[in-house]
């Protein structure tokens, strides 16, 4: 199987020559409407389940339709059409980075799981990737764009972060020394918080209440979230103790040392 074309595209979603990536609350408003749509989905068969629970087999048969609404309405969606419905309403595309296309089945598919394991947090790389990508988009290979045919006067959007010349990064040595740092800081603070809020161990022992199982499930999905982009931004050279320079910049430290002597 292979990546589609922009021609494969529906009509309002081929790219112009320049990128508009999306913006977290565009795309927080496709979650949501999305989200609607799989539980209205899930509600209705399971109306239409119990409606029918003396013919045979129908229990399998609604087990598989709840399986299908909620892990394959949007990889199938994105992998033919390029977009969600929830992300046709607010003018979005997903594009795959190798193809400029539509993503692959596998593609749409790795992006939703990665996406619903890390929730929310995911998107937190949005503010410094240079893409505008959330950790799924990053790890799958995709964008999320502003459909060709939305008025770039009404609806809001991101173009690709330039830096200035060339970009100096520090030494991988030292960028691995402090992504380190950094995941030994996020694992202790991450020990206390959940030690905090679980005292009693009952974690451990598959214990906990309904609510309190949540919260740490949170706190512990935002720890590996946040590590990830850690991880993501010490790549790019953007932690602090490890950041790289533009070459105008460098050239300007150059110069004012020189200029001191």
């Amino acid at each position: 199987m292979t990546d589609a074309t922009l021609e494969d595209l529906p009509a309002d979603a081929v790219q112009p020559s320049s990128a508009r990536y999306a913006t977290f609350t565009s795309r927080f408003r496709a979650v949501i409407f999305d989200s609607a749509i799989v539980c209205a989905g899930i509600v209705l068969i399971a109306i239409a389940a119990d409606a029918t629970d003396r013919i045979p087999g129908s229990g399998r048969v609604a087990w598989l339709l709840m399986f299908a609404a909620v892990f394959l309405y949007e990889p199938i969606f994105i992998w033919r059409r390029g977009a969600t419905i929830g992300h046709a309403r607010n003018h979005l595309v997903v594009v795959s980075q190798r193809s400029g296309g539509t993503p692959t089945l596998g593609q749409a598919f790795a992006r939703y799981v990665l996406k619903v394991v890390l929730g929310l947090p995911s998107f937190v790389t949005m503010v410094f990737s240079r893409k505008h990508q959330a950790i799924h988009d990053w790890l799958s290979g995709t964008t999320v764009q502003l459909a060709a045919n939305a008025d770039a006067a009404i609806h809001e959007f991101h173009i690709e972060r330039t830096e200035d010349d060339a970009r100096i990064l520090p030494s991988r040595r030292r960028r691995v020394i402090v992504l380190v740092g950094y995941l030994i800081a996020l694992f202790l603070l991450y020990g206390m918080v959940f030690g905090a809020l679980d005292p009693t161990g009952c974690a451990r022992q598959q214990i906990c209440s309904d609510g309190r199982r949540l919260v740490l499930r949170g706190i512990s999905l935002s720890w590996i979230t946040l590590s990830l982009a850690a991880v993501v931004a010490a790549w790019k050279g953007l932690l602090l103790g490890a950041r790289g320079v533009g070459a105008k910049g460098e050239r300007q430290i150059i110069t004012a040392v020189l200029d001191d002597r």
